[in-house]
């Protein structure tokens, strides 16, 4: 083996290792979260609308048609579960690492060990790779995109694959997102400009650039057309009514920096910022041409989306969210600047990035998220509104209230050994108290939809009339009343809602009456304050 050789096994191994730890950071306790949030509109939507109304409209609340119509076709089928809603974005989060590990042409193999390391750990792409939203798919897509456009430009024979792959991966990010949009078709104004300078300078390709330009972006145009304009025909005024509402303040700009670096306070954003320039100068010795794009992509980008106003902007993770579409580039800089800092440990080097990553995660938000166990509330705001708990208000606004014994003495038992079924249960962060019970009694959670037993109402995420759903975490109550356990021990009937700030208005159903119900089919309670009543399941006793 050649010492060539030799130097580069332990960046390859610095890449296995990176790969195993973002591909168990995006899995852990996946199979148990909760659907929370936003997650939601897709399913509300399928229920209530065909695939033409899905694939013909945005709707009031912001569900991903393409997603939406995956997710119609599984409820069709019978077979919506939670699992089949997350795989998509698990397998895209997992893509965008194995993308990045071949782009050889892109960066040299230690800037690809650490970029491949950093897009691990990013709590950002975490996140977006276990939650039922499109962010995973754009942050493959867009980057995708970019490259394949630079690689149509710049290739003299066997363009159109490029062209195609541009195409395709353009269309897929922007119906799935429309803001991908202001990203990944600024290519066009980039290389627009440097055409129309060099017809200025009477270069003689200059004029056949930009009418392959305008070919490209005719044909780049056609399919977004072709699936958007009746969405925008339809909710035009939906679509205006959500513009125009909130704006980014210096204060969010920089909230939003230190979310996309993954991190919380300003002495380890800094760093990363200085490592990102110096990573972005070095890369522009060999590419000055990328980053100029990706610099011009991203200011301009996020200046559209600004002007645009989008309702919760003023939220640091609304726009992290938004600007998915430039984060692999922002950390492939970073990536840069770091094994230029490392190279100074010469044999070392690679051992001194990995001392960095793993410093990276344990200052990171992403311990606190799976040092519980169980924790299946790993997408709610309490953990990904800001990674400064100073900063988030799911932790500063938080009154939790009093807390029942009962949950105390469950914690007395191994964690996770029992499983509770808790009614009514709300998946909105604002309206459910879940992590931080949770991270009480330590034990597994399903929920029970409330209707119809408890009276129909708008307590319930979805309808109990919807046939097609095989949700593992959410029950129908009225076959836990006929007997069914679902591998609980305990249905936990909560009495009164709770929200944050507290005084929310909420729907809520008659529980007295509900409770009576419960106690006519599953007899008298195992406990009882004034927050829950308890009802022992499948005919176990009281656990003390």
């Amino acid at each position: 083996m050649s010492l060539r050789r030799r130097e580069a096994w332990p960046w390859w191994l610095l890449v296995l290792a990176s790969l195993a730890a973002g591909i168990f950071l995006r899995t852990c306790q996946l199979g148990s979260q909760t659907l929370i949030d936003d997650e939601w509109h897709a399913v509300r939507m399928l229920i209530r609308a065909d695939m033409a109304g899905i694939a013909t409209h945005f709707g009031l609340a912001d569900y991903c048609i393409p997603l939406t119509l995956y997710y119609r076709w599984l409820y069709d089928l019978g077979a919506l579960s939670e699992w089949q809603m997350h795989l998509p974005l698990l397998l895209a989060g997992i893509a965008l690492l194995l993308w990045a590990a071949c782009q050889r042409h892109l960066a040299p193999l230690p800037v690809r060990a650490a970029w491949v390391g950093l897009l691990a750990i990013s709590p950002q792409l975490v996140y977006f790779s276990r939650t039922a939203r499109p962010y995973a798919l754009v942050a493959v897509l867009a980057p995708a995109a970019i490259l394949a456009f630079r690689e149509w430009r710049s290739r003299d024979r066997r363009r159109w694959p490029w062209a195609l792959l541009y195409i395709g991966t353009t269309f897929l990010a922007g119906w799935l997102h429309l803001l991908s949009l202001v990203f990944t078709l600024w290519p066009f104004a980039h290389y627009g400009v440097l055409a129309l300078r060099d017809l200025a300078r009477g270069r003689a390709q200059a004029r056949r650039e930009l009418l392959e330009l305008i070919g490209l972006g005719l044909l780049t145009s056609a399919p977004l057309i072709a699936a958007l304009a009746l969405p925008f025909v339809n909710d035009w005024g939906a679509m205006a009514g959500k513009s125009g509402l909130d704006s980014i303040t210096p204060q969010s700009l920089y909230r939003t920096g230190l979310m996309m670096f993954g991190v919380g306070a300003w002495w380890l954003f800094v760093p990363l910022l200085a490592l990102c320039a110096v990573g972005a100068w070095r890369h522009a010795r060999r590419d000055r041409d990328l980053v100029v794009l990706v610099l011009g992509m991203s200011v301009v980008g996020v200046s559209v989306i600004a002007a645009a106003r989008p309702a919760w902007i003023q939220h640091a993770a609304a726009m992290a969210r938004y600007a998915v579409s430039v984060l692999p580039f922002l950390l492939l800089f970073v990536a840069e600047g770091l094994v230029d800092l490392a190279g100074r440990l010469r044999s070392l080097a690679s051992a001194g990035v990995a001392a960095v990553l793993v410093a990276l995660v344990a200052l990171g938000p992403m311990p606190g998220w799976f040092q519980r166990w169980p924790n299946q509330y790993v997408e709610h705001a309490i953990f990904q509104f800001d990674y400064d708990e100073r900063e988030n208000p799911y932790a500063q606004l938080l009154e939790l209230g009093p807390v029942s014994p009962f949950y105390r003495d469950l914690a007395k038992q191994p964690p996770g050994s029992l499983t509770l079924i808790e009614t009514p249960a709300s998946f909105n962060s604002n309206y459910t108290p879940g992590p931080w019970l949770q991270a009480i009694h330590r034990q597994k959670l399903k929920f029970a939809l409330a209707s119809p037993v408890c009276g129909v109402g708008r307590w319930d995420e979805y309808s109990y009339l919807a046939t097609g759903i095989r949700f593992r975490r959410v029950v129908p109550l009225g076959d836990v009343f006929d007997g069914a356990t679902y591998g609980a021990r305990y249905l936990v009937m909560r009495l009164q809602p709770w929200s944050l700030p507290p005084g929310l208005e909420q729907a809520w159903p008659d529980m007295a009456d509900c409770v009576a119900k419960a106690e006519a089919k599953l007899g008298a309670p195992v406990y009882r304050d004034e927050g829950i009543v308890v009802f022992a399941l499948g005919g176990h006793p009281p656990e003390r």
